[in-house]
């Protein structure tokens, strides 16, 4: 199962960069949002990702509704003048 947030390996191939401090400048400048963790490793979220890439969300998230429930009664307008 994939975690919400990315990969050191994924974010190298992301960025093109394994260094941290590179691969922060690349965010920065194309406007990512991130979060560092204590370590200084940028944090990206892989919907965020997802999103930013174009790619469209997963067939679950894009289900259809359900259809609306029909209601138990329906009002008699043959009397209404």
């Amino acid at each position: 199962m994939e975690t919400e947030i990315l990969s050191e390996e994924e974010l190298a191939e992301l960025t093109g960069y394994k260094h941290r401090g590179y691969q922060r400048q690349w965010l920065k400048d194309r406007n990512w949002v991130f979060v560092e963790s204590r370590g200084g490793r940028p944090l990206v979220g892989r919907m965020f990702t997802r999103m930013k890439l174009g790619i469209a969300p997963s067939a679950l998230s894009a289900a259809p509704a359900p259809p609306p429930p029909v209601p138990s009664w329906t009002p008699d307008f043959s009397r209404v003048s």
